[in-house]
């Protein structure tokens, strides 16, 4: 009011002088309207601009935050025997053999409400590479001398708790080693009826919930145009699968040929991007003539940085991961093109799968209905092979040799 009455009136307000309302400049007509119609609108409408939502968010399964300098260490590994892949030094660059030590050892004695079980598949993801580093992260790194962390599918062989018996099928963090000791609350049953590697790539946690929850930060609108790099990775095949039947228009990005094909002929993408053959601003061009209303990203980097100018106003970005920095010996990652957020009004979201834990059985119920109706197919990249050549196997996925989710099969079903 005090602004308008000097704009109304520059010659009577003067830094020196101080008004009361009795000598005051009479106040417009238009402002006490607008008054009037703020007042009136406190009652009519009881949220603020913009109303919240209901955040279901819960970081309590990744634990402590890290200062920002370096990333908590895990206080304690994950519990097993037989053939065992520990951690002997922080990778720098790529990981080589000399990151990780082999060992053989046996099983340690159960106590009260644990189970022993043996890994069948052991799922490897982008992520092993950050948690084997100590560098700021969503979660604990991998502590020196520990197992790798990784998801398992496996059968309970040994029982000490009621909940869980002998010859049981099981999902859990089990590790990348043959057997491991679990905690009963730990495990969980995986889904009935579906093919026993589904469930560390579609009706997993880190695979299928990702997907799910990155499509929703992408607020898909019938119509619209979602670019997803990754395109034919484990998540971001089924983040573009999502998307489709949802009905927008979707352009997948993938480094090799065969990928291209894939999605294309298999997943029906309205447009794919072969990112190694053609630069990325032409095939944009080619495939989004309109511009992009969202993005589902996977790699971060330059494709980012392209992705920013190309983006339509009011655009959303679900940045899921960085894949493209996480071999890199600088835990910094630098984005160019930043003031494109605010020149297009972008909104960009981070996100971890497990914080969204209670979303997963709706989450679970709209993937299992798509994959019933033969509306969502997965690529599957299993590995049979030793743990022993765990470093040979999770190096495929930053080198792109992978098709689809990559896991290994370390024993029989």
């Amino acid at each position: 009011l005090k602004r308008l009455v000097q704009v109304q009136h520059p010659t009577h307000f003067r830094k020196s002088c101080v008004f009361t309302m009795s000598d005051a400049p009479a106040v417009p007509f238009y402002v006490k309207a607008m008054a009037a119609v703020g007042r009136m609108a406190k009652h009519v409408t009881a949220e603020p601009w913009p109303a919240p939502k209901r955040d279901n968010r819960n970081p309590a399964m990744t634990g402590e935050q890290d200062d920002g300098s370096k990333a908590v260490v895990e206080a304690e590994g994950i519990k097993g025997g037989g053939q065992r892949a520990l951690l002997a030094s922080r990778p720098t660059g790529e990981i080589k053999d000399s990151d990780f030590k082999i060992v053989e050892e046996e099983c340690p004695e159960l106590g009260p409400g644990e189970v022993l079980i043996k890994n069948i598949y052991i799922s490897l993801d982008p992520t092993h590479r950050l948690w084997a580093s100590d560098q700021p992260q969503y979660m604990a790194c991998v502590g020196i001398n520990n197992c790798m962390r990784a998801s398992i599918v496996g059968k309970v062989m040994k029982s000490n708790s009621r909940k869980w018996k002998e010859g049981t099928i099981c999902g859990g963090m089990g590790g990348v080693q043959e057997y491991f000791v679990a905690k009963e609350a730990s495990i969980y049953p995986v889904i009935p009826g579906v093919p026993l590697p589904l469930n560390l790539s579609l009706f997993n946690v880190v695979i299928g919930l990702t997907a799910w929850v990155g499509v929703n930060i992408c607020e898909p609108k019938a119509g619209q145009t979602i670019v997803v790099s990754g395109a034919a990775g484990a998540v971001g095949s089924v983040a573009a699968q999502l998307a489709k039947a949802r009905g927008m228009k979707v352009v997948g990005l993938a480094g090799s040929e065969s990928k291209c094909t894939w999605l294309k002929d298999e997943l029906k993408l309205d447009g794919v991007i072969n990112y190694k053959t053609e630069e990325l601003d032409v095939g944009l061009a080619r495939c989004c003539p309109d511009g992009v209303d969202a993005y589902f990203d996977n790699v971060g980097g330059k494709t980012l940085e392209t992705m920013l100018t190309k983006m339509n106003r009011f655009g959303r970005i679900a940045y899921c991961g960085h894949i493209s920095g996480y071999n890199s010996e600088s835990a910094a990652v630098s984005v160019n093109q930043f003031q494109m957020i605010l020149m297009r009004r972008l909104k960009i979201q981070g996100f971890i799968c497990v914080d969204h834990m209670d979303e997963m059985v709706k989450c679970f119920a709209e993937l299992l209905d798509l994959y019933v109706r033969g509306k969502m197919k997965v690529q599957e990249d299993i590995q049979e092979t030793k743990v022993s050549n765990y470093v040979q196997c999770v190096n495929m996925l930053y080198t792109g040799k992978n098709s689809g989710k990559l896991m290994m099969k370390v024993s029989e079903e």
